[in-house]
């Protein structure tokens, strides 16, 4: 009797059980910890982005790692409960690899769930022996060729989770089938995800290139992948989990689940948490003004309270977007502010900003 398949939040859909790190991607909870991003493979979809891809750089949450503080610290901001390592490819470096995932368990301990990306080009059994005994938990393997996937059954000699993760290319079902039929025969693999296929920056020409579209105008994910994935999945008999992730799940579920979850821990008092984003106001005030006594003035005749201020370089002041907004008369009159600018920004490295409004603008 074929398994049930299972719709999730976010568009996805399962048979049997998901692995754990798909559980902590799903809560926001997992460091997504690129360790390099050179590869040896050459796939025309691949969507890491030109400044990352073959380049010799180590990123946490995107922020570039110098030394294992850097991982600390992200870590911490967003209380991850598990990190996925991925490139390029990870056993490209696996020195460095295992060094890092040596150092994630001894600092946060052995329930720090880790996996690991790989094309099982270079899993190796002395490679696959570093990787276990380091204390890797989980490796997912993207084989190119058949050489290839013979490493996934040397990974099947040791004691961790083995599974695989592969894109849903809407002209290649034969091949995703007899890959999978491939994993059925193998004792002991858990299970397979299959990516919703979607166009990025770094993989669009070739995707074009390809004959490829999207499902739609406001969308990145190419026609056809999810109803391949969905077809493959009410047809198959498998004896491990099979899961097809949307791209909307990565978008709506992962990705906003982990800024919710980063916010909560790194926002400023004055900050307010809006859908993942932190929203704030900066006053910008002319040179000639002294922002020191701004605030005093701000705290002591406005009763504005001082965990609600913050100086900043360029002579400006940071404060809540409602407080600025109550004050914005006082502002622009009294303290002669050259603008008040509401900002929505990523809670992550570098507090990307993804929109702003001008209260000067908005007052003409």
């Amino acid at each position: 009797m074929k398994a049930k398949i299972r719709k999730l939040e976010g568009g996805s859909y399962l048979k049997g059980e998901l692995p754990l790190g798909c559980k902590n991607c799903r809560k926001g909870a997992e460091l997504f910890f690129l360790v390099s991003g050179k590869c040896s493979e050459n796939c025309y979809y691949c969507s890491l982005d030109a400044a990352k891809r073959g380049k010799n750089i180590i990123l946490a949450n995107e922020r570039p790692i110098t030394s294992f503080t850097g991982v600390m610290l992200e870590v911490s901001n967003m209380n991850a409960l598990g990190a996925a390592i991925t490139g390029g490819d990870p056993l490209l470096c696996v020195d460095k690899t295992v060094n890092y995932i040596t150092n994630m368990k001894k600092e946060f301990g052995e329930k720090f769930h880790i996996h690991l990306y790989t094309s099982g080009r270079f899993a190796d059994e002395d490679n696959l022996s570093k990787l276990y005994k380091a204390g890797l938990d989980e490796i997912r393997f993207h084989p190119q060729n058949k050489e290839q996937e013979k490493n996934i059954e040397k990974a099947l000699n040791f004691d961790w989770l083995v599974g695989s993760e592969i894109p849903v290319i809407p002209n290649r079902k034969k091949e995703i089938v007899s890959f999978l039929e491939y994993l059925n025969s193998l004792e002991g693999i858990k299970f397979c995800n299959m990516n919703e296929l979607e166009a990025t920056d770094a993989n669009l020409e070739q995707l074009e290139a390809q004959g490829f579209k999207f499902i739609s105008d406001d969308s990145s994910a190419i026609f056809g992948s999810e109803k391949l994935a969905i077809q493959i999945l009410k047809e198959s008999d498998l004896n491990y989990s099979l899961h097809y992730c949307s791209s909307l799940t990565k978008d709506a579920i992962q990705f906003r689940n982990r800024l919710k979850r980063t916010a909560e821990i790194v926002r400023k008092p004055y900050e307010e948490i809006r859908d993942g984003m932190l929203v704030k106001a900066i006053i910008t005030l002319p040179s000639y003004m002294i922002s020191e006594e701004i605030v005093d003035i701000l705290i002591d005749e406005y009763e504005v309270n001082s965990d609600l201020l913050a100086i900043k370089e360029n002579n400006e002041i940071e404060t809540a977007w409602y407080i600025a907004d109550v004050l914005k008369s006082v502002l622009f009159e009294r303290f002669e502010a050259e603008d008040i600018t509401i900002i929505y920004q990523y809670p992550t490295y570098g507090r990307i900003v993804i929109g702003q409004t001008s209260l000067k603008e908005l007052s003409k």
